[in-house]
């Protein structure tokens, strides 16, 4: 069985989008750079400072792995 790499995007936890999405809504371009970022990332160990900021603050997360699913069956 191959082990299939999940991005980021799709690993990062549905209330967690929503808060995202809410806090950066009058941002359209932060959402899309967090998104691009996120998408093309496929270890949180690899995102940039800013992105992981931009995660964690509206979520209240003191640990950015924190945000993400560990497997994803979508």
């Amino acid at each position: 069985m191959k082990n299939k790499r999940i991005n980021l995007w799709k690993r990062l936890k549905p209330e967690y989008k929503k808060a995202i999405k809410q806090e950066n809504k009058k941002y359209s371009y932060k959402m899309a750079s967090i998104k691009k970022e996120l998408k093309d990332t496929y270890w949180f160990t690899d995102v940039r400072y800013g992105i992981a900021y931009d995660v964690m603050r509206p979520n209240n997360l003191d640990f950015l792995g924190d945000a993400f699913k560990v497997e994803c069956n979508d």
